[in-house]
């Protein structure tokens, strides 16, 4: 005869009978089974009959098999059936919200499942157990909507000595019908019992435990304190970090999870862990994504201090050549690529703009020393869109650069003006165009000694622009930039000797 919480197992012959239906036991599950159905003199339960009509279908319970005071079940317990109340003490309320810092402490979180996406486990609590059957179910928020209804248990995944109630981090797989058995437990402590629940305690005088103030041992009815009651947890805050924006892959997203994870070298490096990626973050569209695609993000940390991906950007590099086929998105990047553009994340993020814009521009051929292309870096990506959607006001940042990049900048500007298809970013161009025509000062010798060389070649590139632009060979479109190109070469007579300015107007005459 074994003990078991204080109560009694009788033994019975074994009889090969098979367990429950509609319950795929494991191993070692039908003699238990068996012992039950021989002590209570049931009949075998036929086996199409589903899980819940075969529970019910055991011996009805004497006083002897009721729950007890504790919340034990007793060795004549039947079997459990889903959807009766819990056992005493045990209400229907989400587990993790009672659990203590030292329980949560305790919780792996997620696992790597067989087919490489990281799965959460479940949080629970033992709503039943019977030693005789051996098998019970755990009752949990999340499974009861992920399958429906409470998740089997069998012998083998339960504790000695073990308590209904006591909570259990857990995962779910199926058996050859598809109902959901616990797996890989993790048993947590037991819960402490509520202090309205509680006798009268008895303490040491040089003592202090369960929340009352030690009485001397003479005290016959210690009297308790009352107990602060903890305050409802608040949302976990998100703190971003003062970093430079992120380029990762996508390493895995669960649709069923509502999660997934980036890779980052940086964040690795630094944290030892892949980043977290909530379905908050996820495109609209669910098919506008893909494992292994490349994002920008900014990097947060929750109350445990684990990264996560936020302010996402899933398509963050634009192409020269745009519409292109195939989008930004579907492409994978040469390694030379990303770590230019990660050069320019940190250069924005140290406010360092001119020299940002002065990269691109170099990165995208503006300079003979880049013109040719270095054999493992894309050639079609546009290092200076990549830093322009990145800019705030243009008055503010035309501030911090000088009138010589300036010059630079509005003959880059010039030139890319041939190349768009797409009218939003031929009109992003001729912003930018206004702006630096505005705010650009041709007085200082490095500029007056190259303006009239840079104009001319302005020129040519605005002039082919208007042939080659569809969207320059409308009057709206391109009135505004004649007019900055008009401002342009008021600039440049203002500087002129008169000499000079009577040359420059015979010569455009």
């Amino acid at each position: 005869m074994a003990q078991q919480n204080g109560q009694a197992e009788v033994a019975a012959p074994q009889v090969p009978i098979e367990g429950p239906p509609g319950l795929e036991l494991p191993r070692g599950a039908e003699a238990d089974a068996a012992v039950s159905a021989a002590a209570a003199g049931s009949a075998t339960p036929s086996s199409t009959a589903p899980a819940p009509a075969a529970a019910a279908a055991a011996a009805t319970p004497t006083p002897a098999a009721m729950v007890d005071a504790a919340g034990n079940l007793n060795a004549e317990a039947p079997a459990f059936v889903p959807g009766k109340p819990a056992a005493p003490g045990v209400d229907d309320d989400d587990i993790m919200s009672k659990l203590p810092a030292h329980h949560r402490s305790k919780l792996r979180g997620f696992y790597q499942a067989y087919n490489g996406e990281f799965v959460t486990y479940y949080v629970g609590r033992l709503k039943t157990y019977n030693s005789r059957t051996g098998y019970g179910f755990v009752e949990c928020k999340q499974s009861k909507v992920d399958w429906g209804g409470d998740v089997f248990i069998h012998k083998n995944q339960i504790p000695v000595p073990w308590n209904v109630g006591q909570p259990v981090e857990f995962a779910v797989q199926c058996n050859n019908r598809g109902q959901p058995q616990a797996c890989d437990c993790n048993w947590l402590p037991r819960l402490p019992t509520p202090q309205a629940q509680r006798g009268p305690v008895t303490l040491r005088a040089d003592s202090v435990t369960g929340g009352y103030n030690g009485p001397s041992p003479t005290a016959a009815k210690p009297q308790p304190q009352p107990v602060a009651q903890e305050s409802p947890k608040a949302p976990e805050e998100q703190k971003e970090l003062n970093e430079p924006r992120r380029l990762g892959t996508l390493k895995s997203f669960s649709q069923t999870q509502g999660y997934g994870f980036v890779a980052c070298d940086e964040v690795n490096q630094a944290y030892k862990r892949d980043v977290y990626l909530d379905r908050t973050q996820m495109p609209q569209n669910s098919t506008d994504w893909r494992i292994s695609q490349l994002i920008e993000f900014s990097v947060s940390f929750n109350a445990r201090g684990h990264p996560q991906a936020r302010r996402v950007n899933w398509e963050p590099v634009p192409l020269t050549q745009a519409p292109a086929d195939p989008a930004s998105w579907k492409r994978n990047f040469a390694h030379k690529t990303l770590d230019q553009l990660k050069r320019l994340l940190r250069l924005l993020h140290e406010k360092q703009v001119e020299t940002a814009v002065v990269t691109a521009i170099d990165l995208q051929g503006g300079s003979s020393q880049v013109a040719d292309k270095v054999e493992d870096q894309d050639s079609d990506v546009d290092y200076v869109f990549f830093v322009l959607d990145r800019l705030g006001n243009k008055e503010e940042v035309l501030k911090s650069i000088k009138d010589f990049v300036k010059m630079l900048f509005v003959l880059m500007l010039s030139k890319m003006l041939r190349t768009q298809g797409v009218r939003e970013r031929t009109m992003q161009l001729i912003s930018w165009y206004e702006a630096v025509a505005k705010t650009i000062e041709t007085s200082a010798d490095a500029v007056r000694q190259h303006y009239q060389d840079v104009l001319a070649q302005i020129n040519s590139h605005l002039k082919h622009a208007s042939q080659e632009n569809p969207d320059l060979q409308d009057q709206a479109v391109s009135q505004p930039l004649q007019a900055a190109f008009q401002m342009l070469k008021d600039k440049a007579k203002s500087e002129q000797s008169p000499a000079s300015a009577a040359d420059a107007g015979r010569s455009e005459g």
